[in-house]
């Protein structure tokens, strides 16, 4: 089963970018576009001044991709966001074509930066890119408590580092590693996070943005089981490929269930602001 990791979906490589980012962002010196093979092209082995993108959509059908880690994920050079916020407009290639991106900057700036600013900056160039964001009101999910105390457990000093969204991912010493955070079709599992993190893990299992009431603000460890047939929407990259329906069954509750008995906290219907990206314009990119 294909996870989504809250580090990024190259999640063992970002544990290693722990620089800040500059104040001016850095350029490219060389950058090689090419179609590619899902499946069969390797890559993502990307270190500081080197980006390697093995094969990628710009869009896939959960929303994750390229523009979804420039504009979003990695904006700002560094984890600016866990949501997993819609993307509208362009054409349908974008979301069936993929593309290997190697690219060089003798600057030497981090996996975050050439993720976020640095691919925004690929992304307007090659693929001529425009691109807005907006907000309007529409369904969401919010979080709030349930009744009793929350089932919820708090984190172990020592037992991982927080990563601290709109930070830079802090140095570690020998020993240490950043907590991990996973969500897939039908659990997730963080090692250690807090409940606004988990408002946007839950963008990918479910068919509305979900907005944090809580007012909690500490740390956990979340491990939450759940079916994926209630969650109001398919997610194939977080689906198993080629599984019978067999496998597809579960003991386990539907995720409105499970919140409440495993974690004492509730779900809720209702409308609220929901941030969209819409792409204005896209063309196939230009040759190398």
């Amino acid at each position: 089963m294909k996870a989504m990791c809250f580090i990024g979906a190259v999640c063992s490589v970002l544990l290693q970018a722990q620089s800040m980012p500059p104040a001016a962002t850095p350029k490219f010196d060389v950058v090689s576009i090419k179609p590619c093979t899902l499946g069969v092209e390797r890559g993502g082995d990307s270190t500081p001044g080197r980006l390697s993108i093995g094969c990628a959509l710009l869009a896939d059908a959960d929303n994750t991709g390229l523009i979804q880690q420039a504009y979003n994920r990695y904006a700002s050079g560094q984890l600016t966001s866990t949501q997993i916020i819609p993307i509208e407009g362009g054409p349908d290639w974008i979301h069936s074509e993929t593309f290997r991106i190697d690219a060089k900057s003798d600057s030497h700036p981090g996996i975050l930066t050439m993720l976020g600013p640095m691919m925004q900056a690929i992304l307007e160039d090659r693929f001529q890119l425009r691109i807005h964001r907006e907000t309007r009101q529409g369904p969401v999910y919010e979080l709030a408590l349930g009744k009793g105390s929350p089932k919820l457990k708090p984190l172990q000093d020592g037992s991982c580092t927080p990563v601290l969204i709109g930070h830079p991912l802090p140095s570690l010493e020998a020993g240490q590693h950043l907590c991990r955070n996973m969500v897939s079709a039908r659990s997730v599992d963080f090692e250690g996070g807090t409940l606004s993190m988990l408002v946007g893990s839950l963008g990918l299992v479910l068919d509305r943005p979900v907005i944090d009431k809580t007012g909690v603000t500490d740390y956990f460890e979340i491990h939450l089981k759940f079916s994926p047939e209630d969650s109001g929407a398919a997610r194939p990259s977080a689906a198993e490929p080629g599984a019978p329906a067999a496998v597809a069954a579960t003991d386990a509750p539907g995720i409105f269930q499970a919140m409440q008995e495993q974690l004492g906290l509730r779900l809720l219907p209702a409308k609220g602001p929901v941030d969209v990206l819409v792409i204005d314009h896209i063309e196939r990119p230009s040759g190398n």
